[in-house]
């Protein structure tokens, strides 16, 4: 399965945030998104995910095309997000924030709300599991039962990364998974998304200004300025463009969107 950008663009006005980008990033392997602030990188996550759709072209997952679709449609086909600003409920603590967010269609009724039925019963216990498993391996178990307005902006970020995992994605869309991360939580986010790709074939498509962080994890690493396509391919090949080394320079960097 992939995600498929054909020709996708955006305009805010006169101003062209996304242009007629084409790409394909496969489910089972680790995508990085790049470029300095203004490239488009979040625009392009928003017309991806049905927040803000894009003008022309087409957005394509497996055999849906999902251009156009809300965001809870394109997230219930298994396209889960994460945003720069966590998003969530600050009252609950992480425990309840996790299993908040592995809640089955199936617990919307009353009975299922309730946790009468035996299945909804059997889904709470395994998504309890899960959520100790996760936060076990992100290095946040003695944060289960810390409410999240409590967390440092850090632990925020990797609560959400965790939170996109309880969904059970086809594939992720992380929006600065690392940033205001400590560095020891880094590593240990770095390893997850990793395994998750080579033992579970479950990708990411990834947007960071941690460039180390990304160039040691990414397959392939797409690069935007001003709203196109700039250069895509390995890291090592990325690293070594030297167009790429010239918008990080600074020479043709573009200011002004956050991302």
């Amino acid at each position: 399965m992939e995600l498929v950008l054909d020709t996708v663009r955006k305009t805010f006005g006169g101003v062209v945030a996304v242009d007629d980008v084409s790409a394909v990033m496969p489910q089972d392997r680790v995508t990085a998104l790049i470029g300095p602030n203004g490239a488009g990188k979040t625009t392009l996550f928003n017309a991806i995910t049905g927040f803000d759709p894009p003008d022309r072209g087409s957005i394509s997952f497996g055999d849906q095309r999902i251009d156009g679709l809300p965001p809870w449609r394109v997230a219930e086909l298994g396209l889960i997000r994460t945003f720069q600003t966590p998003v969530g409920f600050t009252t609950l603590t992480v425990r309840e924030s996790l299993l908040a967010a592995a809640t089955p269609h199936f617990a919307e009724t009353p009975v299922g709300a309730l946790g009468l039925s035996r299945k909804a019963r059997d889904h709470e216990r395994a998504s309890g599991d899960r959520a100790e498993e996760i936060t076990a391996e992100l290095g946040m178990a003695e944060l289960l039962d810390v409410r999240t307005d409590e967390l440092s902006a850090g632990d925020r970020k990797l609560l959400e990364f965790a939170r996109s995992l309880m969904a059970e994605p086809k594939m992720l869309l992380l929006d600065e998974p690392a940033a205001a991360v400590a560095p020891a939580n880094i590593g240990r986010l770095s390893q997850l998304v990793r395994r998750l790709c080579d033992e579970r074939g479950l990708g990411s498509l990834i947007i960071d200004h941690n460039l180390s962080f990304l160039m040691q994890i990414a397959d392939e690493v797409h690069v935007l300025d001003r709203g196109a396509l700039l250069a895509s391919g390995p890291p090592a090949e990325i690293a070594a463009n030297p167009d790429v080394m010239r918008v990080y320079l600074g020479e043709d960097g573009a200011e002004g969107e956050g991302a």
